[in-house]
């Protein structure tokens, strides 16, 4: 047995679908900026971090700023598992912190 849609219906239909993945998306993506580290002569930045993405750091007496309008957690280690929770504010930054990675919360 076939269903067939009419064209309004199959229209109805890829428009909510078009609608549930932008807003996905949305959901997926953390507040605009970006977040910049330096270590000596090394520079990082991160675009739009990602919500729930680890990012790594730079290790050792690096120099963090936040300039998302988000919250990112600072880790020692390299994949964001030691359960040390280091929030860094939007606008924050911190002269000399050990960066392993960091994890964007929005």
């Amino acid at each position: 047995m076939r269903m067939r849609f009419s064209p309004r219906a199959a229209l109805v239909v890829t428009a909510g679908a078009l609608i549930l993945s932008l807003v996905n998306v949305s959901a997926a993506s953390a507040a605009p900026g970006v977040v910049i580290q330096e270590n000596g002569s090394t520079f990082k930045q991160a675009r739009d971090p990602q919500g729930g993405q680890c990012y790594p750091g730079l290790g050792a007496d690096t120099a963090i700023a936040n300039r998302t309008s988000g919250t990112i957690l600072l880790f020692p280690d390299g994949n964001c598992q030691t359960k040390i929770l280091n929030p860094l504010g939007p606008g924050e930054f911190r002269p000399d912190e050990n960066v392993g990675s960091f994890l964007a919360l929005d």
